[in-house]
């Protein structure tokens, strides 16, 4: 039985330390991690040029590129977990919806249709949505921006000031609001980051315990790659 979480959020959220504490807790319960890495960092490493929110034609055929990658990418770890025969858990860091927060609502739309899908199909792709809310939002004195070192040690540069940070957190959220299972994992002086971490695992082991979403074809799952 295979699970698919999108973990996505606000800028120095915690993703990277959730990730790792995520894949340590299910580790214990003999669950196997799967880890989809953010598509769009894998293409502007790889030499791709994101050409702006008015780039018309270019921007399309960008996006078109992340989409393709990372429904594909999905794809193959979720054969790979299925195969295994094992307890599996696939985090995708960042899910398809995360595009429409840095765009337009109609340059999303048109993208979307270029590529002949629909919000509720990439919606269906995913048993829950783990948001982990900026740290500008409640934790701000912990809030980093500029070139600065993430929650791993990599070297970063985060353009957003808080205020723009938090905007961006909940434009995120609003993102995927439509879907069923979203958890919104908040910044608390009663627990601080490690209670923070608590509550995503809290999360996943919640989605866990229901039935994986039917992957047959009618969730979206195996759209084609164009």
């Amino acid at each position: 039985m295979a699970h698919c979480i999108a973990l996505t959020g606000g800028p120095c959220g915690g993703k990277s330390s959730a990730l790792a504490e995520i894949r340590k807790v299910m580790k214990e319960e003999g669950v196997d991690v799967y880890m989809v890495p953010e598509v769009p960092t894998v293409i502007m490493q790889g030499g791709g040029v994101y050409p702006g929110v008015d780039g018309g034609e270019k921007l399309i055929a960008f996006e078109t590129a992340i989409i393709e990658l990372q429904l594909q990418m999905e794809k193959s770890f979720m054969t790979l977990a299925k195969a295994s025969g094992k307890p599996s858990l696939l985090i995708c860091d960042r899910g398809l919806l995360d595009i429409a927060a840095y765009l337009p609502r109609d340059a999303w739309l048109k993208i979307l249709e270029a590529n002949s899908l629909t919000e509720e199909q990439l919606l269906g792709r995913y048993d829950g949505v783990l948001h982990l809310v900026t740290a500008a939002d409640g934790a701000e004195k912990f809030y980093k921006h500029g070139h600065v070192k993430d929650d791993s040690g990599n070297d970063v540069y985060r353009a957003e000031t808080p205020e723009q940070a938090r905007d961006l957190d909940n434009k995120v959220l609003e993102c995927w609001s439509a879907h069923t299972k979203v958890g919104r994992i908040a910044n608390l002086d009663a627990d601080g980051f490690k209670g923070k971490l608590g509550r995503a695992c809290a999360f996943v082991k919640e989605v866990r315990e229901q039935p994986p979403v039917d992957r047959s074809g009618s969730s979206g799952w195996f759209c084609s790659v164009m």
